[in-house]
């Protein structure tokens, strides 16, 4: 794929409409006569992303303050088919961005800068590999959110339950004493065994009616809740606005606002289904409701005729009743905690089947990362060496467990640093789920009190995001200095851009734009390397070049040369073509060499002092 043509209509560059050529194409002109604006048109108008931290907002204000109220518009071409992007500063998407993969473009400030960021240095890397679809893996990272959230609410009421349990062994205990001092009252007044049979008899029916309507309100209560969350989104659906008489033609969204109302009128059947549901629940609890309370008030009928046979002994029967009711209750919650753990288990079965995939594919992912370093330190070594360090960026790492932490009193700003330092995302999250304080306490050197806190904290939504949290490789980059490498973070800028740009022409498939690459180089480097590194990715794939230095448009052999001027108010090209057409040359030799004078001095000077500096050495 490659650029035929550039038309831009309104704005600084308004009647540029230029042919380019499928191999290389250079634009020269002195300087504020729009040769990084037409780079940026070219990055704006295909969507092709920046490499650098804060230089996409740059770009975009570039491109935006060149077009004004203008469009731009490239054809693209693969020899089989052509077609056209068109793009205005109201267009917020790439007009047919799918169809094509965008160039890869460097500003002079991205050249400079993007070896000293480690997310540039593995974009860099990256663009080596082939493109992967996003959908998948995004996927099964948002399912995996889902288990964990779904996951961590019965984690919450477990907690909920172990709590209320507590006091049921103490309870059962505290019911076995009741229930032998009233066989004891029993056996002393035979005259009341009679009122104590029934009550006996009517305490598990009590007990069954209590457990029966806390049931099903906890069902009501839940199933209502969600139903009206489900009917609000549904009452937020968004409506599909008129077709625009001005576009002239029949509404072409006529069969699909059918369809939309046809579905929504399902959607509705079923909300007022639900509804009949939710009022069948709310009877069935106000039936079990009624239910105990009639229980109940027989069995107080119960106890007031015992109570008048014998003083007190109500009082034990109505504790025996009371506390009967509330370990039956307490007993159906420990029932319900056992189907809870069962749910948790198999959720955790289905998040580690998920987890396994995420990880097979970044180790994957790594494998392919280091066999583009191989082949690229083959490639561009021994002066150029670059190494894959997997799972070193841990800055996304440390910033989510700082979301995680914030507001639990912990100092976590070190303790993050250490965790990172200790566990994986996964690893810490696992522990933080299964409060394992101990594990977590040794290992980061904290007291059991700090561990728990910690776990609680990690608990939370927040906490949950680590499952699905990236470490990313870093990818270091060292120039040969001497007999040693010196790493990127090291080097000077002029070697910075001697290491980057070699990596970027080894891009020999994708067309590539660069914007004045030869700064900061030193002309044996734009000969030896650069001019040769543009020539040999440029008999395979279209290259474009704003530059200042002649040598990249002449030693380069320039399929295209597009001269570009300036009237003040706005940009043009004054002439283009080959580097052997008249106006072409007349251009390189004025504005690139300085004129005919200098440049015949120049020979001169090296005609001159070439052999004698021969012949010193």
């Amino acid at each position: 794929m490659w650029i035929e043509s550039i038309k831009v209509e309104g704005g600084l560059l308004h009647g540029f409409d230029q042919r380019f050529s499928r191999k290389l194409n250079v634009l020269i002109g002195a300087r504020g006569t729009g040769k990084s604006s037409v780079i940026e048109l070219i990055r704006f108008c295909l969507g092709a992303r920046s490499y650098t931290a804060g230089s996409e907002q740059h770009s975009t204000e570039h491109a935006l303050g060149v077009l004004g109220d203008g469009k731009v518009t490239i054809v693209l071409s693969d020899g089989k088919q052509r077609f056209e992007v068109s793009r205005t500063a109201q267009d917020t998407e790439v007009e047919d961005g799918d169809r094509f993969e965008p160039p890869f473009v460097f500003s002079q400030a991205e050249i400079e800068s993007i070896g000293l960021q480690s997310q540039s240095r593995l974009r860099l890397v990256d663009g080596f590999l082939p493109a992967r679809p996003a959908t998948p893996a995004s996927a099964t990272s948002s399912r995996i959110r889902s288990l964990t959230g779904e996951i961590r609410t019965l984690l919450a009421e477990i907690d909920n339950i172990d709590e209320r349990t507590a006091e049921l062994p103490k309870l059962q205990s505290t019911l076995a004493t009741l229930k032998a001092q009233a066989k004891a009252q029993t056996s002393v007044h035979k005259e009341i065994e009679g009122f104590r049979k029934s009550l006996n008899e009517l305490t598990p029916p009590l007990a069954s009616a209590r457990v029966r309507a806390e049931s099903i309100e906890r069902v009501v209560d839940s199933f209502t809740e969600w139903l009206e969350e489900v009917d609000a989104a549904v009452d937020r659906h968004p409506l599909f606005e008129p077709w625009p008489t001005q576009v002239g033609t029949a509404d072409e969204l006529a069969d699909l606002r059918k369809r939309e109302r046809t579905a929504y009128g399902r959607i509705r059947t079923g909300i007022e289904e639900l509804n009949a549901i939710a009022e069948e629940l709310r009877k069935k609890l106000a039936a079990a409701q009624s239910q105990k309370t009639g229980f109940e008030n027989r069995a107080r009928d119960v106890r007031q005729k015992i109570e008048e046979k014998q003083k007190g002994a109500s009082a034990i029967d109505k504790q025996i009743g009371d506390i009967t009711q509330r370990v039956s209750v307490l007993t159906s919650l420990v029932e319900l905690r056992t189907q809870r753990t069962a749910r948790i288990t198999s959720l955790e079965e289905q998040r580690e089947k998920l987890l396994a995939q995420n990880d097979a594919a970044r180790q994957e992912r790594t494998k392919d990362r280091e066999k583009i370093a191989k082949q690229l330190n083959v490639d561009l070594g021994p002066a150029v060496r670059l190494t894959v360090q997997p799972y070193s960026q841990r800055l996304a790492y440390v910033s989510a467990l700082n979301a995680a932490l914030r507001g639990s009193g912990l100092r976590y700003a070190e303790l993050a640093d250490r965790i990172a330092e200790t566990y994986s995302p996964v690893e810490i999250a696992h522990l933080a789920e299964a409060r394992d304080t101990d594990t977590i306490a040794k290992d980061l050197e904290i007291t059991d009190e700090r561990a728990a806190r910690l776990c609680d904290a990690l608990r939370g939504d927040a906490g949950g995001a680590l499952f699905t949290t990236i470490v990313e490789d870093d990818i270091r980059i060292a120039l040969m200095d001497g007999a040693d490498y010196k790493e990127i973070d090291f080097l000077s800028m002029g070697q910075r851009c001697t290491v980057v740009l070699p990596v970027i022409l080894r891009h020999l498939e994708r067309m590539i734009v660069l914007d004045q690459p030869e700064d900061h180089l030193d002309n044996s480097f734009v000969v030896d390397t650069l001019v040769k590194g543009i020539a040999t990715r440029s008999a395979r794939a279209q290259t474009i070049v704003a530059t200042h230095n002649p040598n990249i448009p002449v030693l380069g052999s320039a399929d295209m040369v597009i001269h570009l001027e300036s009237d003040g108010s706005r940009c043009f090209a004054r002439s283009s073509g080959s580097t052997n057409k008249p106006a072409i040359v007349g251009a390189i030799t004025t504005i690139m060499e300085g004129g005919r004078e200098a440049f015949a001095r120049r020979a001169e000077f090296y005609a001159k002092n070439l052999p004698h500096a021969a012949t010193k050495s």
